[in-house]
């Protein structure tokens, strides 16, 4: 939940029975890394996908404001970051070549991107932290919006530790999803659960996985079958206003625990139910001839 603090995202996860908790560094201003990893140890739940403050290689229109937009000095602080997260022991660290929001206009260019991403991935090797490069969506503009084009920009960087981050809401819609997930689903290390609002009425308006269009489960029944076993992450935009937009049934007006509780029942019938369709798939084939 955006608007509240490290301290209550430990506790309201620890009361809804979550071991993993995403960290985003802007909620660490001002606080002790050592007592967060303290409380967050002592309450058994480990550090997911974390997040740093400037998380978009490209200047992007969610940027903390006063972030710079030189190429070159957004690439020191997403170092920066990555040096401060590792004493967390994140399973990832994401971070995004960059999107623009408008699909008309991409952000760019590659070539900038491509110019940073090595210092980035050393520092993360040095670090022991392994990257998650998000995957986001042509329809917001994505500098790299598919997954065969992005898994080419893995491959010319050539780092071990930088895999892909695969977020259900960036690519739900795209051709070949099904193929694509089945072709590259070993080098995707990180996923993002949500699903669908039918219509979309602003750009940060997420559901529950599982209701609204209800692609999640199937999504993640493709992912399990081809062999993705690391963390499902919730993230859920629904935006309050924080954004622009103040959405009537906004998940962020919730109290947070209520909406924990809410998300973790929606997440376990979506996760059921992929289980369930590839057990369907299973009994297909082996029915075959």
């Amino acid at each position: 939940m955006p608007h509240s603090t490290v301290w209550d995202d430990i506790e309201n996860a620890a009361a809804t029975g979550t071991r993993g908790l995403g960290l985003w560094e802007r909620k660490l201003a001002g606080v002790s890394d050592t007592e967060v990893a303290h409380r967050m140890r002592a309450a058994g739940i480990s550090a997911t996908f974390c997040v740093p403050a400037v998380n978009c290689i490209l200047p992007s229109q969610i940027d903390p404001p006063g972030a710079p937009q030189d190429i070159l000095a957004r690439r020191d602080l997403i170092c920066a970051s990555i040096e401060r997260l590792a004493a967390f022991s994140p399973e990832v660290v994401t971070i995004a070549p960059g999107a623009s929001g408008d699909p008309d206009e991409p952000a760019g260019p590659l070539d900038a991107v491509l110019e940073v991403l090595p210092a980035i991935a050393d520092t993360a090797a040095a670090c022991g932290v392994r990257i998650g490069l998000e995957l986001l969506a042509r329809r917001r503009g994505s500098t790299v919006p598919s997954m065969r084009e992005l898994v080419e920009v893995v491959d010319t960087l050539g780092r071990d530790n930088v895999g892909i981050m695969f977020s259900v809401f960036h690519s739900w819609s795209d051709p070949g999803l099904q193929e694509d997930l089945r072709r590259y689903a070993s080098r995707i290390n990180s996923v993002q659960v949500c699903d669908i609002r039918d219509p979309e009425r602003c750009a940060f308006d997420r559901e529950l996985p599982g209701q609204g269009r209800g692609v999640a489960p199937e999504i993640m029944a493709t992912l399990i079958e081809a062999g993705y076993r690391g963390w499902w992450e919730l993230e859920i935009f629904s935006d309050d206003g924080t954004y622009g937009t103040v959405l009537p049934d906004s998940y962020w007006a919730m109290p947070p625990k209520r909406f924990l509780l809410q998300a973790r029942e929606a997440f376990d019938r979506a996760h059921a139910a992929a289980l369930h369709i590839v057990a369907k798939r299973e009994g297909r084939r082996t029915r075959r001839p």
